[in-house]
C-alpha cells in the first residue's frame, strides 16, 4: 500500500531547497541501467537533505512502501534524532504564519499521531504518541 495522497516531490524540493539523492543512481551506473529518479516516484528511494538553524536535517522516503527515516544531528556531527517511522500514511508540506514545515501523518488507528518537523524559522519536532490506543 502507498502514501495516499502521494507526497508532492516539488513541494518537499521546495521545503529542503535541495534535488533529493536517488539511493541506487550509482548501483544502476555500475549496471549500465539510469533512471531518473521522478520515473520511479512514488516506488523509489530518495533522501533529501538541508541545514538549519545549526542543523543537519536528513529523510529518507519511500511513499510506495509508506516508509520515512528522520535525523537530525547538530552541525558539530552530534546525533540529536533518528527516527525509523513505517506505516506512514501521508508527507506534505505546510507553510503557516512564515514557519516552513514538514508533516508526516499515520493512519487514524495508529497510537502515533501527526509528527510536526518545522524547518523554519528553527527546528523543532512535536509529535505525541499513545500507547493506549
Amino acid at each position: 500500500m502507498a502514501m495516499e495522497p502521494v507526497p508532492s516531490y516539488e513541494d518537499l524540493i521546495w521545503l529542503f531547497e535541495a534535488e533529493p539523492v536517488y539511493r541506487y543512481a550509482e548501483d544502476e551506473r555500475a549496471t549500465g541501467y539510469e533512471f531518473d529518479w521522478r520515473e520511479l516516484w512514488p516506488y523509489t528511494s530518495v533522501t533529501f537533505r538541508t541545514t538549519r538553524a545549526g542543523h543537519d536535517i536528513e529523510m529518507d522516503i519511500e511513499p510506495g512502501y509508506e516508509l520515512v527515516r528522520l535525523r537530525l544531528h547538530a552541525v558539530s556531527g552530534a546525533e540529536l534524532l533518528d527516527l525509523d517511522l513505517r506505516g506512514v500514511c501521508s508527507v506534505g508540506v505546510e507553510r503557516i504564519h512564515g514557519r516552513e514545515l514538514l508533516r508526516v501523518d499515520f493512519p487514524d488507528n495508529s497510537p502515533a499521531s501527526t509528527l510536526w518537523l518545522r524547518m523554519k524559522p528553527d527546528v523543532t519536532i512535536a509529535w505525541s504518541y499513545n500507547s493506549l490506543n
